[in-house]
């Protein structure tokens, strides 16, 4: 017998084990398992930063809410710790951050978990009412200013030289949808790391099946997680605190 025919028939037995190997690889349970964490599609998910001075009645805020001037309490960085530890084995690709301290502490944390790099995101800091945080009449202009956005429909309406609602959505909605379009090919969870009114506002308006007055009921707490899927190059509302969207309607705070 000659080489040829001794070493072609060989040949052909090492090419099928070595297919055989592969797709016995690709469809054990082992295989199966390590996709089982991640979603079937894109999810973004928005979540309010930990604890910080700003958000303690009792402390004092003389600066405006800008930078670096309002960092996470004790119980913030506790809370921004817990969160990373809770989300450890989460499929985190990227996390974007308001820029502002408070928030970039909370993304810290779960960045340091995942060994991912920050991308900060002026455009998802909070709203600024042109107020003082210890105004006396914050509470009541903050109060007509909702109901002129949400209920009057005047989305230009501002406090002096405040914001409108009209200025997040152009900043806010337009960042939303290139961190849509930057992942949509992508499988596995986004965080943008931002504010409580910024994203009671807007994300409703990204996610259709949110009610109109459900932001309201449901104010996000500290790190609380509004969990979003991306379908048909449009994002749809999972969860907001932990509510089921097919508990949107019925669901009382």
């Amino acid at each position: 017998m000659t080489i040829a025919k001794r070493i072609v028939p060989r040949l052909r037995e090492w090419m099928l084990l070595a297919i055989a190997t592969v797709l016995q690889a690709a469809f054990s349970p082992a295989a199966f398992s390590m996709e089982a964490g991640e979603p079937a599609q894109l999810q973004i998910w928005f979540v309010r930063h930990a604890e910080s001075e700003l958000n303690v009645a009792t402390m004092p805020h003389p600066l405006a809410d800008a930078g670096v001037s309002y960092p996470l309490t004790k119980r913030g960085m506790e809370q921004a710790a817990a969160f990373a530890d809770a989300h450890a084995d989460t499929p985190i690709l990227a996390i974007y951050s308001s820029t502002r301290l408070r928030a970039i502490q909370t993304s810290d944390a779960l960045a340091f978990k995942h060994r991912l790099a920050l991308t900060l995101a002026p455009e998802a800091v909070e709203i600024d009412l042109g107020l003082e945080p210890d105004a006396p009449d914050f509470s009541a202009i903050y109060g007509e200013l909702r109901n002129k956005w949400l209920v009057e429909g005047d989305l230009e309406a501002r406090h002096g030289e405040g914001q409108s609602l009209g200025d997040i959505q152009r900043r806010f909605l337009p960042f939303v949808r290139d961190v849509m379009n930057r992942h949509a090919h992508d499988r596995g969870v986004v965080i943008v790391m931002s504010h409580g009114a910024t994203l009671g506002f807007l994300v409703p308006m990204l996610a259709a099946n949110v009610p109109a007055d459900f932001a309201i009921r449901h104010p996000l707490t500290n790190t609380g997680v509004i969990k979003t899927e991306l379908k048909d190059n449009s994002l749809v509302c999972l969860e907001w605190l932990g509510i089921k969207s097919d508990q949107f309607e019925t669901a009382r705070p």
